[in-house]
């Protein structure tokens, strides 16, 4: 596995995310990545970059007690830039990335890019970020 796959899952009222990735890093933008395409009407696909559009980026700081709740932490600061301001996640550089810290770039497409779901929020119902074998997996639930 080269790249960070996700997929949704059926959870009673709320939407599921899983994601798994050979490393940590590809964990999180391939989580970013899923956060988007659930934004966006998917329900498959793998993390890549960004293709055939203009990207404005940001330079995010995030600090939290443990490994589940920077993942929770930085999906809610992706989802939040989308609610507040319009744009949908396309891209990351993270350059550095610990169990309480994440230091990354992350790139958006502009304004007007049709969203298809609307997300309340990023829970922390049956949330799960760990190793199986030798790849990274995540689970997530988002409120609807």
């Amino acid at each position: 596995m080269a790249d960070a796959r996700w997929r949704t899952i059926e959870h009673t009222a709320d939407l599921g995310l899983e994601v798994e990735a050979p490393t940590l890093e590809l964990l999180f933008v391939g989580g970013a990545h899923g956060l988007a395409g659930v934004l966006l009407g998917e329900e498959v696909g793998t993390a890549g970059g960004a293709t055939g559009t203009e990207i404005e980026w940001r330079e995010l700081a995030l600090e939290a007690p443990d490994r589940e709740a920077l993942f929770v932490d930085w999906l809610r600061e992706l989802l939040y830039i989308q609610i507040s301001q319009g744009l949908v996640f396309r891209a990351a550089e993270i350059s550095e990335l610990r169990d309480d810290r994440l230091v990354a770039r992350a790139g958006f497409a502009p304004p007007g890019e049709p969203v298809e779901r609307e997300l309340k929020g990023v829970t922390y119902h049956d949330l799960e970020v760990c190793r199986r074998g030798d790849a990274w997996f995540a689970r997530i639930v988002f409120d609807l």
